[in-house]
């Protein structure tokens, strides 16, 4: 049996408020679920798996569709993102045009918090809900096998929804296969930040315990699941062996069992892997002492989430941390001579002019490396959009009637208090030009950067930034 795992086009992606080129400042990285699935599907002889990341490997709708008739296709499974839904549809609609017996299967975010509106759009034969590598892996054997499809974690047409049908979560993360990454071309993936290539993303642990309201992975849960440190540099060895140059771990926070990230360090050390990495991590989780030891085991970048430069918005939005907090993170990792990216968001709830001052002046005194300032955005089955349909901020569930009726035209919502749209815009424009346009910040960019490439894209980046209005 042949299967092909997808990450669709972007080409009718829902707008965000951001130029494209800030947006693509992270560069291009490897659609990490699809190769989780591929790992362990590729247990099984009798299935021959195919990857395809289309947005990167720049390939069409039809593109696909011819090749999964080619090919011979018998199961696709396609990643679905709110954001992505249009082009999902409507690359299930190519293919089943082109191989009308061919069974499309939809997972990711999307189908988990919406699994009967997007079995009503018709296109899909069933969808996985949440973690799918154990439940996906199950449905290709059962429909190989010719088995009836009855499984925890899958939903096919004409099936109610209930509890009982809500997968649990992977409690041994270990047990998974590596991300089967030979599937997809690795010369394609970058990182604007970085002067190495090939890059490649990878995820050391799932679920978050914090209760930050804007948190928007409910399919991966809020129970804290850690891969152990030999299995994690097990994975970071075979990347090296690839002849990958640097990962990028995408954990919600990979600093949330400070002990586990002191044994990754010490044992890639003891490896002698010559790998850079980069994590994203929450300010307050370290001691000064554990940035060097990170530092010597090829730790080259940190991505802290601040999110906003007032107490009381921090507060708010429940972060659990303090800006004190953030002050001593980003001046032990410079101490280090481990770069760093702070991550913040305009258009809180009750944000004013002046709250956005102070969040842009903490991001100049933190002295990152790099910021991304962002929107707020009202993802569906977040804490904070329920609070905005209670408090009226917006009139109606526009998520699922854009799950029940997709259209290239839908603007995500935004917290519109005591700022309007327009005026939030303004001010993310404002934050970026007041980083990213000081002449000391250039002078230290211009220092830093070693390769012409980097600095193309950043040069981009700032065009766009330029752009802003």
């Amino acid at each position: 049996m042949k299967v092909l795992l997808v990450y669709p086009p972007t080409a009718q992606a829902i707008t965000s408020i951001l130029p494209k080129g800030v947006e693509a400042q992270r560069g291009a990285f490897p659609p990490l679920g699809i190769l989780y699935l591929a790992g362990e599907l590729e247990k099984y002889n009798s299935l021959k798996i195919f990857a395809i990341d289309a947005p990167n490997q720049k390939l069409n709708y039809d593109e696909i569709a011819q090749f999964v008739e080619r090919e011979e296709i018998e199961i696709v499974g396609i990643t679905v993102l709110s954001f992505h839904l249009v082009d999902a549809v409507e690359l299930a609609q190519k293919i089943k045009i082109h191989s009308p017996k061919t069974k499309i299967i939809a997972g990711g975010p999307h189908p988990h918090i919406y699994p009967k509106e997007t079995l009503s759009l018709g296109v899909f034969d069933a969808v996985v809900l949440g973690e799918g590598e154990k439940s996906f892996a199950e449905l290709i054997k059962n429909i190989n096998e010719k088995k009836p499809i009855n499984i925890k974690g899958v939903l096919a047409q004409g099936e109610q929804i209930t509890n009982e049908k809500f997968p649990d979560f992977i409690k041994n993360l270990d047990e998974l296969a590596f991300p089967a990454r030979r599937l997809l071309p690795k010369e394609i993936y970058y990182s604007v930040l970085s002067a190495q290539k090939p890059i490649t993303t990878a995820i050391s642990s799932r679920g978050c315990p914090y209760k930050c309201i804007f948190c928007d992975r409910p399919h991966l849960g809020k129970k804290f699941r850690a891969r152990s440190a030999e299995n994690v540099v097990s994975e970071m060895e075979e990347c090296a062996r690839m002849g990958i140059k640097e990962i990028v771990f995408y954990d919600d926070n990979f600093t949330t069992q400070r002990e586990r990230v002191l044994q990754i360090a010490e044992l890639v050390k003891k490896e002698k892997i010559k790998i850079s990495w980069d994590i994203r991590a929450r300010v307050g989780d370290l001691k000064k002492e554990d940035y060097k030891l990170l530092k010597e085991a090829g730790l080259v970048r940190i991505h802290f989430g601040v999110e906003s430069g007032d107490e009381r918005l921090l507060e708010l939005i429940r972060k659990q941390i303090t800006i004190d907090q953030a002050r001593s993170a980003f001046k032990w990792a410079k101490e280090a001579g481990i770069e760093t990216l702070a991550y913040f968001m305009l258009g809180l709830p009750s944000e004013t002019t002046e709250t956005i001052n102070r969040t842009i002046e903490l991001a100049k005194e933190l002295e990152a490396d790099f910021v991304h300032f962002s929107l707020l955005m009202l993802f569906p089955a977040t804490p904070i959009y329920k609070m905005a349909l209670e408090k009226g901020i917006i009139e109606r569930d526009l998520w699922q009637e854009f799950a029940q009726h997709p259209t290239t035209d839908f603007s995500p919502p935004i917290w519109e208090e005591n700022l309007d749209k327009t005026q939030l815009i303004s001010a993310l424009s404002k934050a970026y030009k007041k980083f990213y346009f000081r002449p000391r910040y250039i002078f230290s960019r211009l220092r830093k950067v070693s390769r012409f490439s980097a600095l193309t894209h950043q040069a981009k980046m700032a065009v766009e930034i330029l752009k802003l209005k």
